[in-house]
């Protein structure tokens, strides 16, 4: 049992806010729950045979765990053993062991592993909590090794706390949190060893699924914000977590689980954390009783047997196959008569929303009896929510609708606003802000963002600077989280000095902050402005998203600042991000270095269709851009509209119709992409570059399916000015006169074909017409 736990754990312990996830990590708690059932089978219980929960904490000096383990025991009722305060309290006992640690230290060496781990051990019996938080532990292989073999377990989960070597070094300066002889060196010199040693436990932990990287920059609570999922997800729901597990138990255990129904809820009653001094005093009274062979109080009215339905199923491969096999259950389980706990609807509906499974939640929608529905805001928030994200916005109001307390809290508001505004229906998102205003509803600091991002999506500056006078009214005007928000809705609805303005008064920028800005600037044709704001967000150490990056990319077509770019994206490691290549291909490629474009895209370890669009665009006046063509088809990536712009437009400009013809035909009866104007006006640059001007008339005239444009006009007249052809010349003109009246080019084109024809007075007309166009 316990092998198969533990490889289950490494694989499904992914994502701390998955059902699965919780599931994993909760299995050896299960196998303590299965020993324990057995042992009550026979009138017994021993007193420490529950598994406990612990988290390690792992982070080099100044990187602010110890303040995050403060917060972490705080919140989530943990028992905080540091490594360094249990030698330092061994060395205070004048111990043997004590005196030998100090030797050590003072001799410059590491403290033997089994010692620590026995420190730990003690640390961890002489307690009645089952939450442990090790801080400081394990920072070598060795003492992760020794802990393993002496414990007999590994962490549930391990934190660490990733932060920049110069942020580090600045925190134990500067705010006397180091020794006392720290200097620059002694401080780098201290971060070297624990990279050294403590790389490789956090890779251990990383190939086990346990790892959990934390960002620690920003405030405290900024930097909690990253741990709070994680423990939260590890705490919401027992229940559905012995629903899972129950397939791994033998039809031994599932007979003693089905003789004895009534025992589950104590026994997850038991093992409930608890961050009360009351909990655990019943805890110990419960424990005592049990020592006594007595029968438990239990603390709700005992029930009839409900026989639970068990399948027995091999091993769950997937997140969403574990989330099917536990709603099929739930389904066979309600429709035998089994009375379901509010709280395992809702941490399911929770799973649901985490692995975007809006089928699954559906499913449970229809098991949650409708009194309940309406009675628990837990559950109709949760399943709100869940449809809002998903689009469902019709089942979303429905369930909003029916909420008996949905002004209780601004939350089931957010989930729908968020809904309309992720939808692009700004209007009835700022709406519904409007209606909650009205029904007396507190928004929180998730609410303006949303209805920010509503009032930046239609544009309406006025109605975004009352959101903004809101924010302030109600205390948010220094969240981070909302002055980012305001930034965004600033540059997009056109005031980019009032954006400016909000930026500098952002007292914590964050990588959001930055981006917002740099993006702004650059949707506003500010180049040099966003090259400063790029250049300040990388001195100040934050790093731009790919996304920054790639725009930035494209708003200089300078090999100066593109190399300057590429060079600092190798220095940090993102050289082969997809979307910053991509940007990088189409830049040297509109420098026309194509070697190094080339190099870089036959490089890539994964390409996109943007990546062979990139390469095949740069090509687009050579012969390879067909050769691209072929290994994309090869490669399996399925080509879009985009795609066949740029080849079409290659045969073009390589006078390859009977190619241009093929692909234009494999477009429409393959790949069914209806041609756009940009595909009708490569196919007739592709037959006016190569003289048949007769035929690209009559592909306007016979085979367009929409009216043609300007571009497919115009590609036309440049064709006949290229050839000659004044009738059809001046036929495409008259069109564009009509379709483009302030357009001088092409008058300059129409009196050009009849210059080279010797037709002066239709010059002199055509001179004329623009004359009293005022052109």
């Amino acid at each position: 049992m316990w092998r198969r736990v533990a490889s289950l754990s490494s694989f499904l312990s992914s994502y701390s806010t998955s059902f699965v996830a919780q599931t994993a990590s909760r299995l050896n708690t299960w196998e303590s729950l299965t020993t324990r059932i057995a042992q009550q089978a026979n009138g017994f219980i021993a007193p420490k045979e529950k598994t406990p929960f612990i988290t390690f904490v792992l982070g080099g000096p100044g990187s602010g765990k110890g303040t995050q383990c403060i917060k972490i025991v705080e919140t989530f009722g943990f028992t905080h053993l540091s490594a360094g305060d249990l030698l330092r309290r061994e060395i205070d006992s004048n111990s043997a062991d004590g005196a030998m640690i100090l030797n050590k230290i003072k001799e410059g060496k590491i403290v033997p592993s089994q010692l620590t781990v026995k420190l730990i051990q003690k640390g961890m019996e002489s307690s009645d909590n089952d939450k442990f938080l090790i801080d400081g532990f394990p920072r070598t292989e060795e003492n992760r090794v020794s802990f393993e073999q002496i414990i007999g377990i590994e962490p549930n989960v391990v934190l660490f706390f990733d932060c920049p070597e110069e942020e580090m070094v600045k925190r134990l300066l500067n705010r006397n949190q180091g020794r006392v002889d720290d200097n620059l060196e002694t401080i780098k010199t201290r971060l070297k060893v624990f990279e050294a040693l403590s790389l490789p436990v956090i890779n251990y932990y990383s190939q086990r699924g346990k790892l959990y990287t934390i960002r620690a920059r920003g405030t405290e609570d900024e930097i909690f914000e990253q741990v709070r999922p994680i423990f939260t997800a590890f705490e919401a729901c027992h229940v559905s977590t012995m629903i899972l597990s129950i397939h791994l138990l033998s039809p031994k255990m599932v007979a003693l689980l089905q003789a004895r129904p009534h025992t589950i809820p104590w026994i997850l009653h038991f093992h409930c954390s608890s961050k009360s001094k009351k909990n655990r005093n019943q805890k110990q009274l419960q424990r005592r009783q049990f020592q006594h062979h007595k029968k438990p109080a239990l603390p709700f009215p005992r029930s009839s047997p409900t026989p639970l339905v068990i399948r027995h199923k091999p091993l769950i491969q997937t997140k969403v196959d574990a989330l099917d096999s536990v709603v099929k259950d739930l389904e066979a389980s309600v429709k035998n008569g089994m009375v379901i706990d509010s709280e395992i609807y809702s941490s399911l509906l929770e799973t649901c929303y985490q692995l975007k499974s809006i089928d699954h939640g559906i499913a449970i929608h229809s098991l949650v009896p409708p009194n309940l529905l309406r009675k628990s805001t837990g559950i109709s928030s949760k399943l709100l929510r869940l449809y809002a994200a998903s689009g469902r916005m019709e089942s979303a109001h429905q369930v909003f609708d029916e909420m008996s307390r949905r002004n209780e809290s601004a939350f089931p508001w957010n989930s729908l606003i968020s809904g309309y505004a992720e939808l692009g229906q700004y209007e009835d998102a700022l709406a519904l802000y409007f209606q909650m205003e009205e029904e007396g509803v507190e928004p929180d600091r998730f609410t303006f963002p949303r209805v920010l991002k509503a009032c930046a999506g239609i544009g309406l500056i006025h109605v975004g600077q009352a959101v903004h006078r809101d924010v302030v009214r109600k205390g948010f005007g220094n969240d981070g989280y909302v002055l980012n928000a305001l930034v965004d809705m600033y540059s997009k609805c056109g005031d980019i000095v009032k954006a400016r303005q909000v930026f500098d008064n952002i007292a914590c920028k964050d990588t959001i902050s930055w981006n917002s800005m740099l993006t702004g600037y650059i949707r506003h044709g500010l180049s040099v402005e966003a090259l400063q704001v790029f250049r300040g967000m990388i001195q100040e150490g934050f790093d731009p998203d790919p996304v920054a990056i790639s725009t930035i990319l494209s708003s200089f077509w300078s090999l100066k600042i593109a190399a300057q770019i590429h060079g600092w994206v190798l220095r940090r490691g993102i050289e082969w991000n997809t979307s910053v290549v991509n940007a990088l291909i189409a830049v040297y490629s509109s420098l026309g270095k194509l070697g190094g474009a080339s190099w870089l895209f036959h490089r890539m370890p994964e390409r996109d269709v943007v990546s062979w669009n990139s390469i095949i665009s740069g090509h687009g006046k050579h012969p390879e851009a067909l050769l691209y063509f072929e290994q994309m088809m090869k490669s399996g990536t399925s080509p879009d509209s985009i795609t066949f712009v740029a080849i079409l437009s290659a045969c073009a400009h390589l006078g390859s119709v009977k190619d241009g013809e093929r692909l234009f035909r494999l477009m429409r009866n393959k790949y069914m992409i209806d041609p756009r104007m940009e595909h009708y006006a490569c196919m007739i640059n592709l037959y006016g570059r190569a003289g048949l001007i007769d035929e690209a008339f009559n592909f306007i005239v016979e085979r367009m399916e929409i009216e043609a444009g300007p571009t497919v006009w115009g590609a036309l007249l440049y064709a006949c000015s290229i050839h000659g052809n004044i009738e059809i010349g001046e036929i495409a003109g008259q069109k564009l006169f009509e379709l483009e009246p302030d357009n001088r080019h092409n008058f300059e084109l129409l009196m050009k074909i009849h210059t080279n024809a010797g037709r002066w007075e239709d010059v002199e007309r055509v001179r004329q017409m623009m004359v009293d166009r005022g052109l």
